[in-house]
C-alpha cells in the first residue's frame, strides 16, 4: 500500500439499489454502512451526520439501518470502532517490519510513523481523538488499545536491539517517543497533505536525530560494553 492511500473502503463507485438486498449484498451491508458513516462523520462532524444522510450515501433504506443500529449515536460509535480496528491492523503491518531492509531502523520507524499519522486516515483519526472522543465513552478502551499497540511495537524493537533493557524502561521510552511523533504529526497535519509528506522526506533525518538522542540516553546504561 502506498503512503497516502486510504485504508478504508472506497464506496464512490458502488451503487446498490435501495430495498431488500440479495444474499451477497447482505454480507456487505454492515462494512459498507460503517465505512459510509465514518466518511460522513469525518467530513461533516457529529451534528450533521444523520441517518438520512447515511442512508442516501449508502443507497439503502433507513429501515435497513435501524434494523442494525438503534440510534445515530450507536451507528457512529460502531463506525469509529471499526475505523480504529482497521487502523490498528494497518499500523501493526506497517511498523512491525520497519527497519528490516534499512541500515537505520530508527529513521525508518520514525518516517513510517509520521507518514501513517499524516495520511488521510491518520489525520482523520487524530482529529477525532483530539476533538470528539469524549462524546463516545465506549470508544476509549479501543483508543487505549490502539495506542498501547504502537507502544508495544516500538518497545519490542528497543528490547530486540538493546539486550538486557528492562521492559519498563522500553515502555517509558516508547511513550516519550510517541509523544514526540504525535506532536510533530499534529504540526504537519496543518499543512497540505503533499507538503506534509515532502516535509517528512526532507526532515525525517533531523527529527530522527532528536528521537535518537532520547532513545540512546534511556538505553545507554543497558547496552553491553565493547571489550
Amino acid at each position: 500500500m502506498k503512503v497516502g492511500e486510504h485504508v478504508f473502503p472506497d464506496l464512490d463507485g458502488r451503487a446498490p439499489r435501495i430495498g431488500r438486498p440479495n444474499q451477497d449484498a447482505a454480507g456487505r451491508i454492515e462494512p459498507d454502512l460503517l465505512a459510509t458513516t465514518w466518511r460522513i462523520f469525518v467530513e461533516q462532524g457529529y451534528a450533521r451526520t444523520t441517518i438520512e444522510a447515511v442512508a442516501r450515501d449508502a443507497r439503502m433504506s433507513k429501515r435497513t439501518i435501524y434494523d442494525r443500529f438503534a440510534s445515530k449515536e450507536s451507528l457512529i460509535e460502531a463506525s469509529i470502532a471499526a475505523a480504529l480496528n482497521r487502523w490498528r491492523a494497518h499500523v501493526r503491518a506497517s511498523l512491525s517490519d520497519s527497519g528490516s531492509g534499512s541500515s537505520d531502523w530508527l529513521e525508518e520507524f520514525v518516517r513510517r510513523c509520521l507518514e501513517i499519522l499524516v495520511a488521510p486516515e491518520g489525520s482523520a483519526l487524530m482529529g477525532f481523538l483530539i476533538t470528539e472522543d469524549e462524546t463516545f465513552h465506549a470508544i476509549r478502551e479501543t483508543v487505549s488499545t490502539s495506542v498501547g499497540q504502537s507502544i508495544g511495537v516500538f518497545s519490542a524493537l528497543l528490547v530486540q536491539r538493546t539486550p538486557g533493557l528492562p521492559a519498563d524502561v522500553a515502555e517509558d521510552t516508547s511513550l516519550a517517543v510517541l509523544d514526540l511523533l504525535i506532536g510533530q504529526a499534529t504540526r504537519l497535519n496543518a499543512l497540505h497533505p503533499q507538503v506534509a509528506l515532502d516535509q517528512i522526506r526532507v526532515r525525517a533525518p533531523r527529527f530522527t536525530a532528536v528521537v535518537r538522542t532520547l532513545v540512546e540516553a534511556q538505553c545507554a546504561s543497558f547496552r553491553p560494553k565493547a571489550d
